[in-house]
């Protein structure tokens, strides 16, 4: 393994130790640690090691398996055996093996099978597996005891190291200089897509090593909380809000930022939205403590808060997003999602995107969602973006 500024040896130990722990609470005797272009956020957390295509959008179809047995052996199966001297480079477990033919679980079986290991109890997180892989997974182990429940590396990289809260913040950065070239180019007549191109070349040339969303929506487009495709041939008019949510991962860690703008001095009622929606991310940010539920923010700062507002100041005709932040870390969105369906509850060590976004459905107003990364302390949260929330015709509000 090369270390090249990213997470250290030292600490790939430390998480395997962490892990073998918890394995002995559970009796576990095997991880089976599932990952491909989609889901590469657990085989990257123990081992260093991204699948070829992680830099694609959608499944890929390539796809690594590391095992980890209670006794501390290990190995990565990757599905090209071409590809084995570069793993070696990036991953530090030893041996890295693959199959010829790109058959990870069959080696994999061969490899518990030839060890004694598959009457054993083997911990699987199932729910990062694509339909078809995890029906011949379940099949090629049918008489092994497969515990699908426990999601044991999911757990652990819920909470950040100092290291990987300083890969983040550093993306963080890259993110802020990137939005500084957007907004230069954020003229009457430009299209989203130059704005875009823009963002990802300086994204580039600051560090980062791929973009993995970068949306640039105007005027109509930005009524809604993310439109399809991210970016198209529409020119900017007067007017316009602009908003853009940009992303990139720098050393395997994820960064983002959203920020709005208008083409123009903004409207009365533009400003009025940018009034309640600051007020109500800083209402969102004063709530991240440890202890709290994920379940409670969307009551606590769309229902009992936003809303209202929007309502007193004349806002008839509004979207709210559809949750209030996520976690965030290797992958753009980890546990906890801050909406009505996860039960997770913060803990010190959390970095969550806090993102609330309110969208006036009338073009000529637009929507409006910025967006700051938020790290869980012992006693409330501290703020990692230090991008400026109000940027380029905004006056601070």
């Amino acid at each position: 393994m090369q270390e090249n500024g990213g997470i250290t040896r030292t600490e790939f130990k430390d998480r395997i130790d962490r892990t073998l722990s918890e394995m002995v609470k559970e009796n576990i005797d095997v991880i089976y640690v599932y990952g491909d272009g989609t889901h590469p956020e657990n085989l990257i957390y123990l081992t260093n090691y991204r699948l070829i295509g992680t830099d694609l959008p959608g499944h890929t179809g390539y796809n690594g398996i590391f095992i980890l047995e209670r006794d501390g052996s290990s190995t990565l199966i990757i599905d090209r055996d071409w590809y084995v001297d570069w793993a070696k480079e990036e991953s530090w477990v030893e041996p890295i093996i693959a199959d010829s033919q790109g058959d990870t679980l069959g080696l994999s079986y061969e490899i518990l099978k030839r060890k004694k290991l598959l009457k054993g109890n083997i911990e699987a997180d199932t729910d990062v597996m694509p339909a078809s892989f995890y029906k011949r997974f379940k099949r090629t182990f049918a008489d092994s005891r497969i515990d699908e429940k426990h999601h044991l590396v999911g757990k652990l990289r819920e909470v950040k190291s100092s290291k990987e809260i300083e890969l983040i913040s550093k993306g963080l950065e890259i993110l802020g200089k990137a939005h500084d070239a957007a907004l230069v180019m954020g003229k009457e007549g430009v299209r989203e897509t130059d704005i875009s191109q823009e963002i990802r070349r300086v994204s580039l040339a600051e560090g980062a090593e791929y973009s993995t969303a970068l949306f640039v929506d105007a005027g109509r487009r930005s009524t809604i909380a993310l439109a399809n495709p991210m970016s198209t041939e529409y020119r900017l008019k007067k007017g316009d809000m602009v908003l853009v949510s940009l992303f990139c991962t720098y050393k395997k860690y994820s960064a983002g930022m959203d920020r709005c703008w208008v083409v123009g001095e903004p409207s009365n009622n533009q400003r009025k939205l940018a009034d309640i929606e600051i007020k109500t991310l800083e209402k969102a940010i004063g709530l991240v403590k440890p202890g709290v539920r994920a379940t409670e923010f969307m009551d606590l700062v769309y229902t009992r808060f936003a809303e209202p507002l929007l309502r007193e100041m004349g806002f008839k005709e509004y979207n709210t997003q559809g949750y209030v932040g996520h976690g965030t870390g290797i992958q753009v969105v980890e546990t906890p999602v801050l909406w009505k369906l996860d039960p997770s509850i913060l803990k010190p060590g959390m970095v969550i995107d806090i993102e609330p976004g309110l969208y006036s459905k009338d073009p000529k107003i637009g929507g409006i969602r910025t967006a700051d990364f938020v790290q869980v302390t012992e006693d409330g949260c501290k703020v990692l973006t230090k991008y400026p929330r109000r940027i380029g015709t905004w006056t601070q509000v």
